[in-house]
Order: C-alpha cells, then structure tokens, then sequence
C-alpha cells in the first residue's frame, strides 16, 4: 500500500474505526495479562508458604527423630532451589512476625524440644538472604527471588533450625501461541468491522457522488434507500430535497418565461404607439427604452429556453470544444490564439459549455480586441484561462460585472446587442457543472477570465 493510499484509508471512517478497535483490543490484552501475572504470583505466594510450612514441619519431626550426625544430611537433602535450610545457634533477625503461620506450625508440632517459632512473612519482592556459604554452591539463583518466608524454629542445644522460602518471581512472557491468538482475534475483528462498516459506509459514498452530481446540475433517479436506519432517514432526506429543488427550478423558470413572454404584448403596443407621436428628442428616447426593454425580454426568454431544455449530462473532449470555438472566431477574422494542450476529458453539457465559453471569448474580443486561451490540466480540477488586452475593470467593479443587466459602458451604443447578461449567463452555467469563474485583472494589463472546472 503507498504512503498517499494509507494516508486516505487511515482517514476513511473505516480506517478510524479499524485502528481505534485495534488499539483497544491490544490495550485490552496488555491489561489482562498483567492482571494474570499479579494474580499468578499471589497464587503462587500461597502455594509456596503452605508448602513450605508442611516441609518445615516434616523436616523439624525428622530431626528430632534422628541422630544429630545426620542432620547435615538431612537438611541437604531437604533444600530446594525455592527453599533454603540451615543449622544455627544465633536466632534469626528481629522484624515483624507473622503470628498466623506461627500458629500453624505450633499446633501441628508437639514436640516438647521446640521452644520457640519465628515466622516473618513478605509478599512482593523483599530482601534476598543468601542461602549458607556451605552450599553455595548447590542453591545460586541467577535471577533475583520474591521472599515470602524466612525465620527459624528453635531447637534443643541452643539449636535453630534457620529457613527461607523462595518464589520463582518469573512471570508469563508473550509466547508464540499468545501471540498467535491475538494475531487471529485481530484478523478476525478487523475483517468483520471492515465489511461491516464498509456495508454502512456505502451508501454514504452513493450519496457523497449524488450530491456532487446534483451540484453540477445532474438530474438522477433517487437514492436506493437502503442500510441501518440513520442513514435510511439521510438518504430519504436528501431525496425529498433533490425533487423540492427541481421543482423550485423548474417553476422559476417556467415563471421567468411566462412573465417574459406575456411583456411582449403591451410592449408591441407601447411601439406601436410611439411611431404616432411626433418626431423630436421625446421620441427617440422613448424607442430607445422600449430597444432596450425588447433585448432585455429576449435574452431572458433565450436563457429560460435554453436552461428548461435540460441537456443530459456527457463526456465530451474539452480541448476540442474550445479549440473549435477559437477556429469559428479566426474564421470570423478576430485575433484568437489557443495554446496547443492534450487531450482533456470533462462530463457535462456541451451546448452549456459552448455558450459560457463563447460569452468569454466575445466579451474578451469586444473590449480587448485580441484574446489568449490556455487549457491546464491541474489535479483535482481543470483551469481555463481567458486573456484580452483591453483597459480591464476597476478592481471594485470585478463583482459588480457579473450582476443581470449590468454594464460597465453606459455611454455604449445599444445597437451592438450587449445588454449586460453575458458574464450572469456565463457563470450560471458553469456554477451548474460544479465550477467557478473569477475575474482579475492582468499584471501586464488588460482582463483575466479563470474557470475552474472540477474533474
């Protein structure tokens, strides 16, 4: 998997998921085995005590019912690597006893030659007592010992029998079955969450791609309905708002249409009208402003006929829309230059695309008189960039442009058709396949037109 695919996946719901349930299962495991551990030793620390008071007390018989010469015999063949035992005339160290296994040991031996029983008992790592420089040899521990007992039973003769009980303090590792068997829980785990989330993610990724499809204006069935109940309601939702803003567009523009269409009426009237009255200044204002209310009706009955045909969505190669756009307007004798580009693919609506494109081109020629056009295929989107060489646009008037019906050029002829609806038009219909078109002016002087185009 490449760094760039990890970094998406670890960023997908999936992948979030995924590793916090990873963590938690090994977080999980690190805290039981320790628990364990803790647990074992405890047990192990009873066992160990319990034993080695029995062997004291069958060691204690076996001396009294012995000769004193085989007592050294006795005691190292009694010793153990977790219990040390020696014969000594100097009592054990004072500390704190332990008085319930000295209970113990004094009511399971009888023997009148026992005169008194010292226990001290420790649970957790304490203090290592060597075992006997005579033995040595026999009872090195290479690892340090948890002391749970040490003191002495003293004998007769001023004799001490001196012991010390050692637990093995090495714990459970991780072992290749351990191992083993949290590998497979965790393939086990993560397999079933990925399928899982991957079932209930789905829809939500139909719905992400829906979504952008209906920003570029691409009308589609509705969503299946399907997964756990949220995202059922989500995507009955977003169905319910898909059909409420086809409907708000299609009533405005039905209605933008009627109120267009049902204008020309008395607008032919006021025409007729005005060719009786009497020839002078009155009049020629008057046909100018019913001129220039008819091309505004027309244009607007032009951009709602156009926009209620709903050209389908398609692939179409956009180099050679451009490029064909750029030919028809050198063949009409403007100065029109394209800047050689491959090939480059765009789904969306071509009679849209054209007329966008073709409002910048014209614009671009009518106050720059020549144009540049350059096609970049940038990650992520598309750049389109429009250049003319004309005096621009005051930078506080670059929003103002794009307004209906607003012209910079007041003092214009109005015979030249324009009536401000151009750059409106233009960047209604890119905003419908997702885009965006900003305008700059130039370092080098006159107007930039960008268009971004998402892929």
């Amino acid at each position: 998997m490449r760094p760039e695919q990890l970094r998406y996946w670890l960023g997908s719901l999936t992948g979030q998921i995924v590793l916090v349930a990873l963590c938690a299962l090994v977080l999980v495991q690190l805290i039981s085995l320790q628990i364990y551990r803790l647990e074992r030793e405890e047990a192990l620390g009873l066992v160990n005590s319990r034993f080695t008071l029995q062997r004291l007390m069958a060691v204690t018989r076996l001396l009294h019912q012995s000769p004193t010469e085989l007592h050294r015999e006795i005691l190292r063949a009694s010793r153990s690597e977790t219990l040390l035992l020696s014969l000594s005339r100097q009592a054990p160290e004072a500390g704190e006893r332990n008085a319930v296994f000295e209970r113990i040991v004094r009511s399971r031996l009888n023997y009148p030659s026992v005169l008194d029983i010292y226990i001290s008992a420790e649970t957790g790592s304490g203090r290592a007592v060597a075992p006997p420089p005579e033995h040595s040899h026999r009872h090195s521990i290479h690892r340090r010992p948890d002391i749970r007992l040490h003191g002495g039973i003293e004998l007769g003769n001023g004799r001490w029998l001196r012991f010390t009980s050692l637990v093995d303090s090495d714990t459970p590792g991780w072992s290749l079955k351990a191992i083993l068997s949290l590998v497979l829980l965790a393939a086990l785990l993560t397999g079933l969450m990925i399928w899982l989330l991957q079932r209930t993610s789905r829809p939500l990724k139909r719905l992400a791609r829906r979504a952008e499809r209906l920003g570029r204006g691409d009308r589609a069935e509705p969503l299946p309905e399907t997964g756990p109940s949220e995202i059922r309601e989500t995507l009955s939702a977003f169905n319910r708002m898909q059909e409420r803003l086809d409907r708000f567009v299609t009533d405005r523009t039905r209605m933008l249409a009627a109120i267009s269409h049902d204008l020309r009426t008395p607008l032919t009237s006021l025409q007729l009208r005005c060719e009786f009255l009497p020839e002078g200044e009155d009049k020629l204002k008057l046909q100018q402003g019913l001129k220039r209310m008819e091309q505004m009706l027309t244009a607007t009955l032009r951009f709602a006929r156009d926009d209620s045909q709903d050209e389908p969505m398609r692939d179409l190669d956009l180099s050679s829309l451009v490029q064909s756009l750029c030919d028809d307007l050198q063949d009409a004798g403007h100065g029109v230059s394209l800047e050689e580009c491959e090939p480059i693919l765009f789904r969306g609506r071509s009679t849209a695309l054209r007329r966008a494109l073709q409002n910048l081109l014209e614009n671009g020629i009518k106050y720059g008189e020549r144009v540049e056009v350059r096609l970049l295929n940038e990650p992520g989107h598309i750049r389109i960039l429009i250049r003319d060489f004309g005096p621009g646009i005051a930078d506080d008037q670059l929003d103002e442009v794009f307004k209906p019906f607003t012209r910079l050029d007041s003092a214009r002829n109005l015979d030249d058709g324009s009536i401000g609806l151009g750059l409106a038009i233009a960047r209604t219909l890119i905003h419908q396949h997702g885009g965006e078109l900003h305008l700059t002016n130039h370092s080098r002087g006159g107007l930039l037109a960008t268009v971004l185009l998402p892929h």
